[in-house]
């Protein structure tokens, strides 16, 4: 029969990931024996008060498999830190969410160790003992962690976007539609007009429009019978390159006349569907892959992103994929977004260097930089995101208590006081004053944009970093979205925002 401490660790390991218990690590251990092992409910108002109430020894040797284990908290010392100790130098606690760490990757996110102790003052049975690894009828459906150890995204790895040639063909595109009842191919680049595609960083999808004549009555031109769930694709014949592959979305307008067609690419796979997923302390890299095959995406091409996620997620896999990307930002700074390229789902950032876009016009003719032919800028400023003071502040047992500030005098004395909150946790890997100056660069900053049309290229997509000399502006910007009309000419029009 399992023993009292077998029963709470069982218990403990079905918590992994939970997050109910944040701020709540000493009543975690508590409920571990309560809900576990069925012993009385025993708990503190802190995890400090019952350290002070039921510690034994602050020896780091030989620690009975059941104790409770007690450290100070560098985010919240007026309450400690404590959690279940499993053996082989594991511990199961309530770390933001509840999650199985080793005692030297707890010390070594800052907290002091302080010793060990029975929850409660009472050694529950089987104490000491090592925990049977043995399936079980209270353990059969358990899943085993790997230990914890949060590692930061610190290396600022960059997309390189390919470079432009001068000595290009001019661009010329062919649109196919391949009708899924079919299943036959069509070229159907005579029937269309008003080309346009669409590459936005802060979408998962390319998107492609365009209208297509119907000429009801015509007879060498009968409507086309496109629909729903239909591919289509556009190469230019020029470079020989797919610029896009998709499925029809939603088809619109006078079936006699023209139809408004909009396609996305497979990115939709992200966008369209919703996931449960559990990351179990798993790099970015690996979270990434996991989400993917979810939705049936066997293939990722990812920079190596270490930065640890271990949460559920019961959300969009869009949202799921930004979030997880959003964790390695904050940490190394580096601003990541997904495309797909064909079947395999490519993770890409701003890029760190400059390339240069050309076009051609026709073959006798020399190519230019497209920046010299760019006309009529729109350029802003706005502040609307800007945030000048920063507080940084941890949850815990109920209380919150403010960890660090920072603010710039100058800019709230000509902006106005603008305070921005940030969540300071065990899971954070800098201190609460690194976190508040690095999130004050990032805010407090005016937002400066600008958008342009000019000649195309099919080099410049979201994210590239383009050089700006123009009479408004100048500098070195990113592109953030860009709507490429498939002339011809090959028009595009860019917005970009100042590089950092």
């Amino acid at each position: 029969m399992a023993t009292q401490v077998e029963k709470a660790v069982a218990w403990a390991r079905r918590k992994l990931g939970a997050t109910m218990y944040k701020g709540k690590c000493q009543a975690f251990v508590a409920d571990c024996y309560a809900y576990g092992a069925g012993m009385p409910r025993r708990s503190a108002s802190s995890a400090k008060v019952a350290r002070s109430l039921w510690r034994v020894s602050a020896s780091k040797t030989n620690i009975p498999v059941g104790a409770a284990v007690y450290f100070d908290s560098p985010t919240a010392p007026q309450f400690g830190h404590v959690g279940l100790y499993i053996g082989n130098n594991q511990v199961i606690h309530a770390f933001g969410t509840v999650k199985q760490m080793s005692i030297s990757a707890i010390i070594g996110c800052g907290y002091a160790w302080q010793g060990w102790g029975w929850n409660g003052g009472v050694k529950p049975t089987g104490a000491g003992a090592a925990v049977s690894s043995s399936v079980s009828a209270e353990t059969e459906n358990e899943t085993q962690a790997d230990a914890v150890i949060h590692i930061p995204q610190t290396e600022k790895v960059y997309t390189v976007y390919p470079a432009d040639s001068p000595y290009k063909n001019p661009d010329a595109y062919v649109l196919r539609w391949q009708s899924y009842e079919a299943g036959t191919v069509r070229d159907i680049t005579d029937r269309v007009g008003d080309i346009t595609l669409t590459d936005d960083s802060d979408s998962l999808c390319l998107e492609l429009g365009f209208q297509v004549l119907q000429a009801t009555g015509e007879t060498y031109y009968p409507p086309l019978a496109l629909a729903c769930g239909d591919f289509v694709s556009v190469v230019n014949t020029g470079s020989n390159e797919c610029v896009f592959s998709g499925q029809i979305q939603s088809i619109s307008g006078s079936y006699q006349e023209a139809m408004s067609v909009t396609c996305w690419d497979s990115g939709r796979l992200l966008t369209t569907n919703d996931v449960i997923i559990q990351f179990n302390n798993v790099p970015a890299k690996t979270a990434l892959s996991q989400l993917a095959a979810k939705v049936g995406i066997k293939n990722v091409s990812c920079p190596n992103l270490v930065s640890s996620v271990y949460t559920i997620e019961k959300s969009n896999t869009a949202t799921i994929a930004q979030n997880i990307l959003a964790t390695v930002t904050a940490e190394n700074g580096v601003n990541y977004f997904i495309r797909m390229a064909a079947d395999t789902m490519v993770v890409r950032s701003f890029g760190d260097e400059v390339i240069q876009g050309w076009h051609k016009q026709a073959a006798n003719l020399a190519s230019f930089d497209i920046m010299d032919e760019a006309g009529n800028p729109q350029v802003s400023w706005d502040i609307g995101d800007l945030r000048n003071h920063v507080t940084v502040y941890s949850e815990a047992d109920d209380s919150v208590s403010v960890q660090a500030t920072a603010q710039d005098e100058s800019s709230i004395r000509r902006y106005g006081k603008r305070q921005a909150l940030e969540t300071f946790s065990d899971q954070d890997t800098v201190t609460a004053a690194a976190k508040a100056k690095s999130t004050l660069r990032s805010k407090n900053r005016v937002t400066e944009t600008f958008s342009v049309t000019t000649y195309g290229s099919d080099r410049v997509v979201a994210g590239v970093r383009l050089r700006v000399d123009l009479a408004e502006i100048q500098g070195e910007f990113w592109v953030v979205a860009v709507t490429h009309t498939l002339g011809p000419p090959h028009r595009m029009n860019m917005t970009l925002r100042r590089a950092d």
